[in-house]
């Protein structure tokens, strides 16, 4: 749980494999990252190698490096028992302009979280450039729910086309385990409108 300014992000999942990432002032990195790399040697039995000494805490410290500063929480999600991982971003803030939709890029679709109300899904491509100079493209999934001052934004950072399909319904169901509760009560998005209103919003949209 987060709390800023008087709000609270929660997120629940009956999953396993999620691992909340911390902000990194507020911890002993060397020793989290040693204490995570050991759950995870036990999780994983017979299937941990000897090159897991060196690389799974090379990914731990890769998710604490990318927790962003207006992060309320942060994941990296371990779907298997083997060196594949995900990071998960979940920000909650104040809206400067309305989002206008037409102006976003990636495919959009309506999506909505229980906790939350309806939102808009957002996929979208990246390339990067590998080291030995190949580019690689990548996939990402936002959500995102707004009121008329506030947004709550989770983001599946892009990663391989593959592997983001192969954990998008885990992420959807993060999604789904997310609450925003304030002040006066909790936080609950309005239905998004379209350059055209809402009914319009996702004709010509892929799936």
């Amino acid at each position: 749980m987060q709390e800023s300014t008087g709000w609270s992000v929660t997120a629940t999942t009956q999953e396993p494999g999620w691992l909340e990432i911390p902000v990194r002032s507020a911890v002993d990195a060397q020793a989290w990252i040693a204490a995570r790399s050991e759950e995870l040697r036990q999780d994983w039995g017979d299937r941990w190698q000897p090159e897991h000494d060196v690389l799974v805490p090379a990914a731990l410290e890769h998710a604490l490096e990318r927790r962003r500063p207006d992060d309320a929480l942060c994941f990296q999600y371990w779907p298997v028992k083997e060196l594949r991982a995900a990071i998960v971003h979940v920000a909650f803030g104040a809206l400067d302009e309305p989002i206008d939709w037409a102006e976003v890029g990636g495919a959009l679709s309506p999506i909505e979280l229980p906790a939350i109300g309806p939102g808009v899904q957002r996929v979208f491509r990246e390339q990067e450039r590998a080291p030995s100079g190949a580019v690689v493209e990548l996939v990402g999934i936002d959500v995102v729910c707004a009121d008329d001052a506030a947004v709550l934004h989770l983001r599946l950072e892009p990663t391989l086309p593959g592997f983001a399909a192969d954990v998008a319904s885990s992420f959807h169901s993060l999604a789904g385990g997310v609450a925003v509760a304030g002040p006066a009560g909790p936080f609950r998005s309005r239905e998004p409108e379209g350059p055209a209103g809402a009914e319009t919003m996702w004709s010509g949209v892929p799936a």
